[in-house]
């Protein structure tokens, strides 16, 4: 009670604009403390699934709803981002309902398989779940979001002695801004074609999302797996080159903060040169031939002393020998693919990320030392050109916002944590106007009462002509001469209001 006679006793004290203001005040600290306690009372919001499809997206948020848990929907619905501490049990939750439901089922399909189904749907069924533990082990690939796989098989009758040719055709959802390399696409080639039987690699086809050839037909590579044209290898080898590059100096500048792009000239012909080299100083026989020939009359040999007559014997010999020039050979074969030249171009930002706008402020390095390490990584030739622009990039409001997002996250979360800190500072705010307020009452409860007292003394007049300072004066000296003892104890009783 008392301290409601206090506050009554303030408010009474002061003027209407201090009413005003004081009202004011408590209204915007109870409006300010109410909103504070329920942004604090706000989970931190984490995501559950992306990703999703929209049927699956609303079976989740269904579910999640029964349960009465809040949740947010993201990216046109397809990711659902939960509370902090409620993702893991609805995982398990959702999981024991089977969702997200795996469309992609494979050998499962024959689980629950029912008795006298006929040989063309068991082949179907078999040529499905084939497909879908090949689109399964695709998506295991670092980069591939989602696959999907279309087997074709010749139908083979009684009729034909030559079977058709198997194919096949796979279909790549990638992560944004990801490509798959020559010899990833040769892989999940050779994968396929190996899990099917009478398919070879040549005959397996594999496109993006984007609709970008990746591999297929029975075009022969250019120096690697997966080049179906001339330019698709020349643009695929200056894309490894970029890449080789950018990621380089993202290590250093960070992510967007350098755009490298290159031009190679590609020599695509394929030769073959065969040089002979012959040396007239050496000779090798190469062959040698002896015709020898005899003829001996009747009569002629004694055969008593086993000698021969003169004229008895006729004897040939002849040796032809052939001789060949020694030569030398030498075969060689260029195949396609050398490059020739590169010029590269490549933008790149030195600025700190919160340096001032101007160039040369706060760099990380310097342009030269950007232009030698691109020299090296790429094996530049004294012929080749590069260029190397230091420029602010430019990047959008959207971009921005989203590169903020954690950071104003974290601010967000310091204001959690501090806003009962700042409710305690609009509290001693509030505390201080009262207190201020209740002084300056009793300041003029006080002087009043002063002014009382000196008039029941008869120090002051009463009525209007209280207030003239020469009535004052002369009143006070009147009570000096005529009263001086009460005059000190009135000037003693003020002392004490004022030290109190």
């Amino acid at each position: 009670m008392a301290f409601l006679q206090r506050i009554n006793s303030i408010w009474q004290n002061i003027t209407l604009i201090q009413r005003a203001l004081l009202v004011a005040v408590i209204l915007t600290f109870a409006i300010v403390s109410a909103l504070l306690v329920h942004w604090a009372r706000q989970p931190e919001m984490r995501m559950l699934y992306n990703q999703l499809p929209p049927e699956e997206a609303s079976k989740i948020v269904e579910k999640i709803g029964e349960e009465e848990i809040p949740y947010e929907l993201k990216d046109g619905g397809r990711s659902i981002y939960v509370p902090k501490d409620k993702i893991y049990q609805l995982r398990m939750d959702m999981a024991r309902e089977g969702l997200p439901k795996d469309n992609q089922r494979g050998y499962s399909l024959f689980d629950k398989e029912k008795i006298g189904v006929s040989p063309f749907v068991q082949n179907v069924n078999l040529k499905r779940a084939l497909q879908d533990e090949l689109a399964k082990s695709i998506q295991m690939i670092d980069g591939v979001i989602r696959a999907r796989v279309h087997i074709v098989t010749p139908e083979q009758t009684l009729f034909t002695s030559e079977s058709g040719k198997t194919t096949a055709s796979v279909v790549l959802q990638l992560r944004a801004g990801y490509r798959l390399s020559p010899m990833i696409t040769a892989s999940i080639s050779h994968l396929v074609s190996g899990s099917v039987e009478q398919l070879i690699a040549e005959n397996v086809t594999i496109i993006d999302s984007s609709g970008r050839l990746l591999s297929g037909g029975s075009d022969e590579s250019f120096a690697g797996a997966g080049a179906g044209t001339v330019q698709d290898y020349k643009e695929r080898v200056e894309q490894n080159l970029e890449n080789k590059v950018e990621q380089m100096l993202r290590t250093v500048l960070g992510p967007g903060r350098a755009a490298v792009r290159v031009s190679a000239v590609i020599d695509m012909n394929s030769t073959n040169v065969i040089k002979e080299r012959y040396e007239p100083d050496t000779k090798v026989a190469t062959k040698e031939e002896i015709q020898s020939g005899s003829e001996t009359k009747p009569g002629s040999v004694a055969k008593e002393i086993g000698e021969v007559l003169p004229g008895a014997t006729k004897k040939d010999e002849t040796i032809l020998t052939e001789y060949v020039i020694s030569k030398s050979v030498e075969e060689k074969v260029d195949l396609p693919g050398e490059i020739k030249s590169l010029s590269v171009a490549a933008f790149v930002d030195l600025s700190m990320p919160d340096a001032n706008e101007g160039q040369g402020q706060n760099e990380i390095m310097k342009l030269s030392d950007v232009e030698q390490i691109i020299r090296n990584a790429l094996g530049l030739k004294q012929d080749d050109s590069l260029k190397v622009v230091n420029a602010k990039f430019y990047r959008p409001t959207e971009q921005l916002m989203e590169q903020d997002g954690d950071k104003w996250t974290r601010y967000i979360a310091v204001a959690k944590q501090a806003s009962l800190g700042i409710m305690a500072v609009c509290a001693f705010l509030v505390l201080r106007i009262f207190t201020g307020a209740g002084k300056k009452a009793s300041s003029g409860a006080q002087s009043q009462q002063l002014g009382t007292t000196q008039e029941q003394a008869g120090l002051l007049p009463s009525g209007p002509e209280n207030s003239d300072p020469l009535v004052l004066r002369k009143q006070i000296a009147s009570a000096l001469n005529n009263n001086p003892e009460q005059v000190r104890q009135l000037f003693y009783s003020w002392l004490e209001s004022r030290q109190g």
